[in-house]
């Protein structure tokens, strides 16, 4: 299975930390945070990665010609990357060439057995990996909230004020998410949230629950940063 990785954005929560590099490149564990995640990713079964870049790509790019990431990777450039992650993610239409394909964020280190509940489902619909673990997040308040009834997901947004899970950054998208895209692109919408919205219309995104707490962490801040690189094991 194919997936992709988007790293175009700026990182700005991240800024003062990173010193504008690149923030899916900061140490963690043996390598980077980058490293960890193509390597989850390709433990979980991924065979084959795009990985769309446009802030500071050349620092990605030059990274990754000394990583021996294990699988084929190719770049895929958004040079409209200040805009909604939506953008980054339709940028990799042409890669994904109608296949399902793995989504995974430049900076949530999520476990393997997490990310393979979601590469082993059999269902052929759009998926979000959430968590029903609430409390046990770090940043609840920084977390994309959702709203499921059943396996369907009827409500996203940071601001959701009743909700029953977190967005853990790993979807499993068909085809028709990039339609989705360019519909809540034509009204205004340029984020990933803003396209879920478009398919929970048709009931075509469904809610994969972890099964066990404390499976992933958004590494958004420098504080979830250095709680991730001191509390986070990703075995």
């Amino acid at each position: 299975m194919k997936a992709v990785i988007i790293a175009a954005g700026f990182g700005s929560r991240m800024w003062n930390l990173s010193n504008k590099t690149p923030k899916t490149l900061l140490p963690f564990g043996d390598g980077s945070i980058l490293s960890t995640i193509i390597r989850q990713l390709r433990c979980a079964g991924i065979d084959s990665l795009g990985l769309v870049v446009g802030y500071r790509q050349q620092e990605i790019r030059d990274y990754l010609v000394s990583y021996d990431a294990g699988i084929p990777i190719t770049f895929i450039e958004n040079t409209e990357w200040e805009r909604g992650n939506g953008i980054s993610v339709y940028k990799a239409m042409a890669f994904a060439a109608g296949d399902p394909i793995v989504l995974s964020m430049c900076d949530h280190l999520v476990k393997v057995t997490a990310i393979k509940q979601v590469v082993d489902e059999p269902q052929r619909t759009n998926l979000l990996l959430t968590d029903p673990f609430i409390h046990d997040n770090f940043d609840i308040d920084d977390a994309t909230k959702v709203l499921t009834s059943g396996s369907h997901i009827i409500r996203i947004g940071k601001e959701l004020k009743d909700y029953n899970a977190l967005d853990c950054g790993i979807f499993r998208l068909e085809a028709d998410f990039f339609a989705a895209v360019e519909t809540a692109v034509a009204r205004g919408v340029e984020s990933i949230s803003g396209a879920i919205s478009e398919l929970m219309s048709a009931r075509r995104i469904q809610a994969i629950s972890l099964n066990k707490p404390n499976q992933w962490i958004d590494v958004d801040t420098p504080e979830a940063y250095e709680y991730a690189t001191k509390h986070f094991g990703i075995d």
